[in-house]
């Protein structure tokens, strides 16, 4: 895999270079120029306020209930530390791409609520859920906004260059965590991987659990916010219906969209649930979601 332009740290530090074969090796050197990493906790900075704020998407109301959940979540998050690099990444997206940045916060939260109904049975690992969703992105701050605001179909070169931010996001966390980047980097390298082997960057099927926790909520969130490549959002229950025709077709965990059903429904979790004939809502038209001109 390569990159088509050279490819700076938060520090301007240069990790890769522009046609580099970025090898295991590659990503070794990465991880050694790390050098000492300061820790910061988000409770004592800004971004726990961007969080606490992300609550009151009215998108989510149905999905964020009950009350006591989203305190859970605001305690797991108020425990989470992170490299002071990557808040400084997360500061530059603040300004760089709003849209983006929002959808982090937003992944962050979803991904906080769903860690509690699937598998992720104590703290660490309901933190570690939030804290792999708050830089599972951060590899478009080196996307172009001419490619990632686009309100036209992108062209198979946009694409090559769109679908690269896994592997950037995944350079960068190997520099900011060095020796510890095997913990972090994998949710920003396979959160666009689908079961069936149909995702990108590898098109592999064996994923991690944060890695399709992540995929499924940040798949749900993409259709159901406003973008310029179409003139209306999905509804959340046209957005659901097609997360669930993906799981159906074995590209996302079933167990995990009916999550969102639940939630959906404001049902307790442990419900068993009756899908009705779906199609009730239309995708929008003129949506130019995931489509690549021809030329």
């Amino acid at each position: 895999m390569k990159l088509e332009k050279d490819l700076y740290a938060i520090d301007k530090t240069l990790l890769v270079q522009a046609g580099e074969t970025i090898s295991r090796k590659t990503l070794q050197r990465v991880a050694a120029l790390s050098g000492k990493i300061t820790y910061v906790p988000i409770k004592d900075t800004w971004l726990m306020k961007d969080l606490v704020e992300t609550f009151k998407d009215e998108r989510y109301t149905n999905i964020l209930y009950p009350p006591d959940i989203n305190r859970k979540i605001v305690r797991s998050i108020a425990r989470i530390r992170m490299p002071e690099k990557i808040l400084s990444e997360l500061a530059y997206l603040k300004t760089r791409s709003p849209y983006t940045y929002q959808h982090i916060m937003v992944i962050a939260i979803l991904a906080g609520k769903v860690s509690f109904d699937h598998s992720l049975k104590n703290k660490y690992m309901h933190d570690l859920a939030v804290l792999l969703s708050l830089f599972h992105d951060l590899g478009k701050s080196r996307i172009p906004l001419s490619i990632l605001d686009k309100p036209t179909p992108i062209t198979i070169k946009e694409r090559r260059i769109l679908t690269s931010h896994p592997l950037i996001g995944y350079v960068l966390l190997h520099y900011y965590f060095g020796k510890d980047h095997k913990k972090y980097s994998f949710s920003s390298f396979q959160h666009h991987e689908r079961l069936d082997g149909s995702g990108y960057p590898l098109g592999i099927k064996t994923l991690n659990k944060y890695s399709q926790l992540i995929g499924v909520v940040d798949a749900l969130d993409a259709l159901i916010s406003e973008r310029p490549y179409r003139r209306k959002p999905f509804s959340l229950r046209a957005a659901i219906d097609l997360l669930l025709d993906e799981a159906e077709r074995g590209r996302f965990r079933k167990s995990l969209v009916r999550t969102l059903i639940i939630y959906s429904r404001r049902e307790n979790p442990g419900a068993k649930i009756v899908i009705a004939q779906r199609g009730r809502d239309q995708a929008p038209l003129d949506n130019a979601y995931g489509k690549t001109a021809r030329s």
